[in-house]
């Protein structure tokens, strides 16, 4: 058994409420800034969080989690992934 934390279990560990309460604000606030769907959402998520636009492998795969239409728990599903 690994005795590092990873990176979710000291996030969890130092903020998880505030963590997860962000990120469902956050997916919620996604959907509804970006009327056009999934594909928008997930194109504004990646530039944000690594400053380019998604791979079409990465978007088929973020398609899947976000659902079509976009779904704040899907959003927030690929919040997370990007996250961590």
């Amino acid at each position: 058994r690994q005795g590092t934390p990873t990176t979710l279990q000291a996030l969890e560990l130092t903020n998880g409420g505030t963590l997860a309460a962000l990120m469902k604000d956050a997916a919620a606030k996604m959907v509804a800034e970006h009327p056009g769907g999934a594909r928008e959402v997930i194109d504004a998520l990646y530039v944000k969080a690594v400053s380019r636009k998604p791979t079409s492998a990465e978007r088929k795969i973020a398609g899947t989690m976000v659902g079509s239409p976009a779904r704040a728990e899907g959003v927030e599903d690929l919040l997370w992934s990007l996250a961590m």
